[in-house]
Order: structure tokens, then C-alpha cells, then sequence
């Protein structure tokens, strides 16, 4: 099988550095080259829509400067390797979770150093990832052996940054909302972006709490205070939270009876 190129970003403002860097990651056949950018938002943009593994980026640009575009991004984090030809911005680059700062004039060495770097990185938590996932399964399968495969239903949810994975207790979970790739799930404190369908949050968690009105929506009904009906095509949950949910009619006799309406 034939292993999956990381698809690479190079954003820079100057057109001959940009050409020089495209030059050189080119000899890499672990890599996908993208087509590139001269500003901070094209940059935002691409990565929005091209989701790149890696992305060389440049500090110093108009408009937005490459700090600001990583602030600005959304999960999934690419790797970020910034080349600059200022020092002083190195500190804030790996506060950020940077995997390297280059500064120019660079060297096809110096690059290659890098790219080895997020390579190896990238590897590191795709591997980690792997456990996590293979330990989720050996206690799934240890609890359905202790509950006679009775129930498999998660106790958290992981939410994956640069640089760290968090967790969500399921019980704090008010709500969840598709968006694109993505889901948004909504706790009291904030709205967490996850990487995962909503037919796989919907098998996971226990359908006893958590009810999938729309396909676009779930919501722990320990929240729901009310069913509103605005006409004869749309009815909404209302959460204690305020927020209201829509939910499909075909559901709604379903719903009624999980909450004794």
C-alpha cells in the first residue's frame, strides 16, 4: 500500500523565497506541495479548505502576519514551521506549538532538518492516537465482557490540539451540532470543535441521555425543558440553556415518548 503524502503549505509574501522553498520541499517524496500563498489570508483560507499537515509560513506579511493566521486557525492544527528573517518572534512561534523556526538565508540542509521534524512529529501523534484508540477498545471490550455486552457507551469524548488532547466527561455535554467535518460540542463552560461524524457520536453515547433530533443535532435530554412547535413543519427542543434545537417531525413522536410529554 502506498503511503499517504503530507500535504504541504508554503506562505510567503516574497514570490523568490516562496519559489526557492517550493523548490526545495519538492524533493521530498513524502510530501504534497499545495499551491502556495503571499498572505495571511489566503493562508487562513487554504488551510480552512485544504486542511494541510504541514505548512512552512512566513511571520513578517501584510494584511496578517503568520502569528496571527495560527490564532486565527481552527482544528485540525496543521504543523507549523515558520521561516522568517527576524529572530525576535521566535519565543511567541513555539509558545504556539511551532515545530521549528528557520531563519533566512536557509540551506536545503537546514529544510531538511524540518521536514524531518514534523514528519517524525506528525508519526509521534498519529501513533499516540493509535493507542488511545487501541486502549478504548480493550476497555470497551473489558466491559462488555464484565456487563455481558449489555452496553458500550463512552464515559468521554476527545478533543484533539496542537500539541495536546483533551477530554470531555460526557455528562457535561449539553448539546452537539454538526459543522461540515466537524461537530461542535457544547458543554456549559465552552463549544469544543471535534473531528468525527455524528453517526459515530450517536452509537457511542447512551441513547437513555442523549437523543439525535436532526441529523445535524443531538441533545442530552437531561437538558431539554420544553418542546415548541412553531407551525406544522418546525418544532424545537428548548434547553435549559436557552438555546433552542430543531428537530424533525418524523423524530418527534419518538422524543415525546423518552420524555413523557
Amino acid at each position: 500500500m502506498t503511503k499517504q503524502r503530507l500535504k504541504t503549505l508554503v506562505v510567503d509574501d516574497e514570490l523568490e523565497a516562496q519559489k526557492r522553498l517550493e523548490l526545495h520541499l519538492g524533493k521530498f517524496e513524502a510530501l504534497e506541495l499545495l499551491p502556495s500563498c503571499q498572505n495571511g489570508k489566503e493562508a487562513l483560507d487554504s488551510i480552512q479548505r485544504n486542511n494541510p499537515d504541514i505548512v512552512f509560513l512566513d511571520v513578517e506579511m501584510p494584511e496578517m502576519n503568520g502569528l496571527e493566521v495560527l490564532k486565527h486557525c481552527a482544528p485540525p492544527f496543521p504543523y507549523i514551521i515558520f521561516v522568517t528573517a527576524y529572530n525576535q518572534y521566535a519565543v511567541e512561534a513555539f509558545a504556539q506549538n511551532a515545530v521549528d523556526y528557520i531563519l533566512k538565508p536557509y540551506t536545503f540542509e537546514r529544510i531538511t532538518i524540518s521536514v524531518e521534524r514534523a514528519i517524525y512529529a506528525i508519526e509521534k501523534d498519529r501513533l499516540s492516537q493509535l493507542n488511545e484508540q487501541l486502549k478504548d477498545l480493550l476497555f470497551s471490550l473489558s466491559e462488555k465482557s464484565q456487563k455481558g455486552f449489555t452496553e458500550n457507551y463512552v464515559e468521554r469524548i476527545a478533543v484533539k490540539s496542537i500539541g495536546q488532547k483533551t477530554f470531555i466527561p460526557v455528562p457535561e455535554i449539553i448539546h452537539i451540532e454538526a459543522a461540515d467535518q466537524y461537530v461542535e460540542v457544547h458543554t456549559s463552560k465552552k463549544k469544543h470543535m471535534v473531528r468525527e461524524s455524528m453517526d459515530k457520536l450517536e452509537s457511542i453515547l447512551n441513547p437513555s441521555t442523549f437523543f439525535r433530533t436532526h441529523r445535524s443535532h443531538i441533545v442530552n435530554l437531561k437538558h431539554v425543558v420544553a418542546l415548541e412547535t412553531v407551525d406544522k413543519h418546525l418544532s424545537l427542543t428548548v434547553l435549559d440553556t436557552g438555546v433552542k434545537v430543531k428537530i424533525t417531525n418524523s423524530r418527534k413522536a419518538d422524543f415525546k415518548t423518552r420524555m413523557g410529554f
